[in-house]
Order: structure tokens, then C-alpha cells, then sequence
């Protein structure tokens, strides 16, 4: 039967096998996701595709406010270039948007 100091150097080789083990596997995965990105450069390059053909529109996913909220938040749509307000088009027009309105700009003027 082993003695306690010989199951012990077992367990330290054993845990030094699998951490250069976990070593190679992350070294792997790299050398795989290089590869993987420079083939779908590649394939986009020469089919010339674009991000929207993809399905990636650019606009991040809309976000809930919180677990208990169920409304949606919106990103905004509108900015005032001199306060840096932001409007998501919902709702009152705000005070900033009805004086620029009013004085003869579009909402197309404050897109963002």
C-alpha cells in the first residue's frame, strides 16, 4: 500500500499534467479561432458581403429596464446638438425639439 507522501507527489503530478493539458486545449482553441476568423474574412472578401447581409445590424439588441419592468428601452433618436439631450421619438415631444420645431428645423436635423 502507498504511503500518504507517495499519494501526495501522485496528486501534484496528476494536477500538473492537467494544467499543461489546459495549457495545450487554450493554445488549440486559439490557433483554431485565428483560423476560423481568417477563412470567414476570406469567404466575406470574396463573396463581398456585408454586415447587414450577415444579420448583424449594428444596433445593439433593445434592453428591458429591469426584471420587474416589462417595457422595452428604446434608444434614442433625436439629439440636440447644443445640450446633448436625447429624445427617443416616443412620447411628448420635449421642450428643446418643440422650440427648434417651431423656429423652422425638421426632426430629420436631429437624427442621430
Amino acid at each position: 500500500m502507498s504511503t500518504l507522501s507517495q499519494l501526495q507527489q501522485q496528486i501534484n503530478e496528476a494536477e500538473a499534467k492537467v494544467n499543461e493539458l489546459r495549457k495545450k486545449l487554450d493554445e488549440e482553441r486559439k490557433t483554431e479561432r485565428t483560423q476560423a476568423i481568417a477563412a470567414a474574412r476570406e469567404l466575406i472578401k470574396t463573396h463581398g458581403l456585408t454586415a447587414s447581409e450577415l444579420g448583424f445590424s449594428g444596433k445593439a439588441p433593445a434592453k428591458r429596464a429591469s426584471s420587474d419592468d416589462k417595457r422595452i428601452v428604446v434608444a434614442p433618436k433625436y439629439k440636440d446638438p447644443a445640450s446633448g439631450k436625447t429624445w427617443t421619438g416616443r412620447g411628448k415631444t420635449p421642450a428643446w425639439l418643440a422650440t427648434q420645431l417651431a423656429a423652422g428645423r425638421t426632426k430629420q436635423d436631429f437624427l442621430i
